[in-house]
């Protein structure tokens, strides 16, 4: 899949979300496609989400931005006003946008690559905390903008390489 495509895909895919359940509109930013000479690092935020993808694609999705940005998102999509997302209720709305998200990519992964799988969301916040990955995966970075601030979707993968 190109990079074009690809970015394209989370970009819809963000849009419909975002647009249906949050009322926001969404201002795509830069792409970033991780070369594959760079080994792959995780993100580095505030709040990520994380979920996975299994079955014909080795993967998955993280949600990622600041603190703030995360609970503006979370208070959107539950109608309520969180700070951060010490809540649970913050904490799984943020984790169900990240859900909702793969799955739009689920649907338009699988039209080129087969069944894929999801897992469910799981939720990291702070700064002091390590995620380890393979150092192979491919990665493209999509970020964008809302009225509440920046934020960026990544999907990263071990079995598709973003070719130009």
């Amino acid at each position: 899949m190109l990079k074009q495509e690809f970015s394209q895909a989370i970009i819809d895919s963000v849009h419909e979300i975002f647009l249906a359940f949050l009322m926001l509109e969404v201002t795509p930013g830069p792409v970033i496609a991780k070369p594959d000479f760079q080994p792959y690092i995780p993100p580095d935020s505030e709040a990520t989400a994380l979920v996975g993808f299994g079955g014909s694609v080795k993967g998955g999705v993280h949600l990622s931005c600041p603190m703030y940005v995360a609970a503006a998102l979370a208070g959107s999509f539950a109608g309520e006003r969180y700070e951060d997302l010490t809540n649970p209720e913050a904490a799984d709305g943020f984790g169900e946008l990240c859900n909702m998200v793969a799955g739009g990519l689920q649907t338009r992964l699988g039209e080129k690559y087969g069944e894929i799988a999801l897992t469910p969301p799981t939720v990291i916040t702070g700064t002091s905390y390590a995620m380890q990955y393979s150092t192979k995966l491919s990665s493209i970075k999509q970020y964008f903008k809302v009225e509440h601030g920046p934020f960026f979707v990544e999907g990263f993968f071990e079995n598709i390489r973003l070719e130009e």
